[in-house]
């Protein structure tokens, strides 16, 4: 198994796969862009403990999210805009409706939190190409093609692997869901948009730092318990089985992250 850890994101035309150091983008239309990486505790190492490299990493996720997305304007469309529009003027009414029905407290928040994080998933289903969810599936088998060491350009060999993979970004985002139906709502309400949009930001960085622990310890019970329900997620919702086609562009944006790799292994020999 290679020491090198690789992952990705789908998008409705194509997959981005990276490595700790090079991204590619490979597309349906068959165009490719690549490009290197680094991070803020590559040139800090002595700030690359507990907490603080969790921060690190949540801005920088959120800098590199930004920047993919404005590479790939297929993936933001009118449709989305509308899906959007319809969830908030749905949410919005739902929330007072909770709000008065079971007080603002503990139980409120944790039933709307997973109220809001499935119909946030209803919502993308609704407003993306449902290709996306595909190509999501091509980037995992990939992925663990990769990693099983199995050949890159046998496709079949590719389509026989799982399309759940363990870091998958939905594992994260199911324990930020857990993380944030712990917060006791304010009862002041501008107090409680303040202290809500802050508990986020902390609840992401404890989620990111509680993640990563968990796939350094993945056989633990505990872990088991937490990444189940990401991986139901993936299963049923945020993948789909790709086309032969799909898993070639996923390989293909992977193989050149690889490639990548291996030339800046040897400049720096």
């Amino acid at each position: 198994m290679s020491k090198i850890k690789v992952g990705g994101q789908a998008f409705g035309d194509g997959v981005l796969m990276r490595s700790k150091k090079y991204w590619a983008l490979v597309k349906e239309d068959g165009s490719t862009e690549f490009g290197s990486l680094t991070s803020w505790l590559d040139h800090h190492p002595r700030w690359n403990v507990f907490f603080i490299r969790s921060v690190v990493t949540f801005i920088e996720m959120i800098k590199f999210s930004m920047q993919t997305f404005r590479k790939n304007p297929a993936v933001v469309s009118r449709r989305l805009a509308l899906w959007i529009g319809i969830y908030m003027a749905v949410m919005l009414p739902l929330s007072l409706l909770f709000k008065s029905w079971v007080g603002n407290g503990l139980l409120f928040n944790a039933i709307f939190q997973f109220l809001s994080f499935f119909g946030a998933i209803w919502v993308i289903s609704k407003g993306m190409t449902g290709k996306i969810w595909s190509y999501h599936g091509a980037e995992h088998k990939v992925v663990n093609a990769f990693e099983q060491g199995k050949d890159l350009n046998d496709v079949a060999a590719i389509q026989s692997c799982s399309r759940v993979h363990q870091r998958c970004g939905t594992n994260l985002v199911f324990l930020l869901l857990i993380v944030m139906a712990l917060y006791l709502p304010y009862p002041q309400a501008f107090l409680n948009l303040v202290f809500s949009g802050l508990y986020a930001v902390f609840a992401m960085v404890v989620s990111i730092e509680l993640f990563r622990q968990m796939m350094r310890f993945p056989k633990f019970i505990l872990s088991k318990m937490v990444l189940f329900g990401g991986q139901q997620l993936q299963k049923f919702v945020t993948t789909k089985e790709p086309d032969d086609d799909q898993v070639r562009i996923a390989s293909k944006a992977l193989q050149l992250v690889l490639a990548l790799e291996s030339m800046g292994s040897q400049e720096s020999k």
